[in-house]
């Protein structure tokens, strides 16, 4: 008997969760992995994530890394972001309109440009706009996009 063989990368490609995490990686290429709805790659040591491939992701943890910037521009039906305690300055999740949970406390943000005045999460709930939709806290100006 003859049996079709699969490429792993085709194998891969068709992985909806991926979670790989507390393994002290460095690098993570999910570029290939493009059907990803969930990503669960926090406690490692990720200096970059590239997830604009991932146009269908939901779901992405990535917090205890070494993340300087993060794109999620492309994420559009990320409905949770889990980005805590990495090296964050700016964020924008102005384009991800389904966004329902942000974790991005203990990063050093200065800038969290958002469609949204208020989150689910209740790091968040404080935080309020003025008529000038910005608001200044100590460490931290949200602009909303419109």
């Amino acid at each position: 008997h003859s049996f079709p063989t699969r490429r792993s990368s085709d194998l891969n490609a068709a992985l909806t969760t991926l979670e790989c995490e507390d393994n002290k990686l460095t690098t993570l290429d999910v570029s290939k992995n493009t059907a990803l709805t969930t990503l669960k790659c926090w406690v490692n040591q990720l200096a970059t994530l590239d997830v604009s491939k991932n146009t269908v992701l939901t779901s992405l943890g990535c917090w205890d890394n070494k993340l300087k910037t993060l794109d999620v521009s492309k994420n559009k039906v990320l409905t949770s972001l889990e980005c805590w305690n990495n090296q964050l300055a700016t964020l924008d999740v102005s384009k991800n309109i389904a966004l329902t949970t942000l974790s991005c406390f203990e990063n050093q943000l200065t800038t969290l440009y958002s469609i949204k005045n208020t989150w689910a999460s209740s790091e968040y709930k404080h935080q309020y706009t003025n008529s000038k939709r910005t608001i200044t806290t100590d460490r931290l100006v949200i602009t909303i996009k419109h």
